[in-house]
């Protein structure tokens, strides 16, 4: 190239999401309706009904820009979290509060200590922005290891990414191995992407540690996806350094109107956490019947499956069951996980009882 690019660009892997349907009936000739996509840990039901209902009614106000600072909706998520809307920040999806955390406090030649395998994301923005990410690989069972975290902590580190519920394992820190790690002077980032699912929050934790961030999302509970809007909680005066360097507007007005709208929508929510936790329960209860599969308890949508005993490696998995109209993840592509690995998002009942069926019939043959 005749123009110079950032060094660490070329270090950065593509991210790589779950394939859609569409490209799935083009690539085996199959009906988009006979698909069914159990990969990205979208929400089965669907958006909640009071959202349809708020982008409905304000699909005529997309000529206007919305709030700048989101402040209605950041009101409604400190209701809904029992905190004060100056310990709350919206961004366009989870991920826009990852970049900003990490270009406020990361500079050139820190560290960042990321316990893997975890969400790409994490690695890529401390590359982003000329860091050096320090991975420290979960146990055998993909259990959090405080003390290797701790030891991993040197003058260097300024961040600690934690994702608990952790994806794509489903694992979650214990309370006592979190405290440890906050205690360290350090600046830790939890990613509580998937925490409705698991009944334990940190969430009120910003009031004792002025080192911790909280992350979350209205991907996965609450059914927006599509509309790419989460949140940042954490003691006011890192909110207010995010706010100085956000980009203005970047939560657009119909995804501000339909996340303040879902979080009034309290009974698709219980029936979301409802289905979850019964077909997760279904789901794990099944799988291990199967010979030679192993399967790990999760506290997210979702479920880690290890088909190493099968003799085939997770790409083969991944591509049968695509064939057969089942789009799981091959978790190969995830940093400090073999290829072994196959991740399946919890769906509905029929969805579910489907997928069991291909993936006996696929390890059979």
């Amino acid at each position: 190239m005749p123009y110079k690019i950032n060094p660490s660009v070329k270090e950065i892997p593509r991210y790589i999401p779950g394939k859609s349907k569409e490209e799935i009936a083009e690539e085996y000739g199959l009906k988009i309706e006979d698909i069914i996509k159990l990969a990205s840990n979208e929400n089965p039901l669907g958006p909640p009904p009071l959202a349809i209902k708020a982008l409905t009614e304000s699909i005529w106000e997309v000529a206007t820009y919305p709030e700048e600072d989101a402040g209605e909706l950041r009101s409604e998520i400190a209701r809904y979290l029992g905190l004060k809307k100056e310990n709350i920040i919206a961004g366009n999806g989870s991920d826009e509060i990852l970049d900003l955390v990490t270009k406020i406090f990361l500079e050139k030649g820190d560290q960042a200590i990321i316990p893997v395998p975890t969400f790409s994301m994490y690695a890529s923005l401390v590359k982003i922005y000329s860091g050096q990410p320090i991975f420290v690989q979960l146990d055998k069972n993909f259990n959090f290891n405080t003390e290797k975290i701790v030891e991993s902590i040197s003058e260097k580190t300024k961040l600690i990414f934690i994702c608990s519920p952790n994806n794509p394992t489903g694992t979650k820190i214990p309370d006592e191995g979190l405290l440890r790690i906050l205690e360290e002077d350090v600046i830790v980032i939890l990613d509580e992407a998937y925490v409705e699912f698991s009944d334990i929050s940190n969430i009120d934790k910003i009031k004792e540690y002025e080192n911790l961030i909280v992350c979350r999302t209205f991907s996965k509970a609450f059914g927006l996806a599509g509309l790419r809007v989460g949140y940042g909680v954490a003691p006011k005066q890192i909110i207010d350094l995010m706010l100085r360097i956000k980009t203005p507007f970047s939560v657009n007005l119909l995804a501000q109107k339909a996340a303040i709208a879902s979080l009034k929508d309290k009974k698709h929510l219980e029936n979301t956490i409802r289905l979850i936790k019964e077909q997760r329960k279904f789901l794990i209860s099944n799988l291990s019947k199967i010979p030679k599969i192993k399967v790990y308890p999760s506290y997210g949508n979702f479920v880690l499956v290890d088909v190493k005993e099968t003799g085939k490696n997770s790409k083969k998995v991944a591509d049968a069951l695509l064939k057969r109209g089942i789009i799981i993840r091959d978790c190969s592509s995830f940093y400090g996980m073999d290829d072994h690995h196959i991740r399946v998002s919890i769906g509905k009942p029929e969805e579910n009882k489907k997928f069991l069926e291909a993936l006996k019939e696929v390890i059979s043959t």
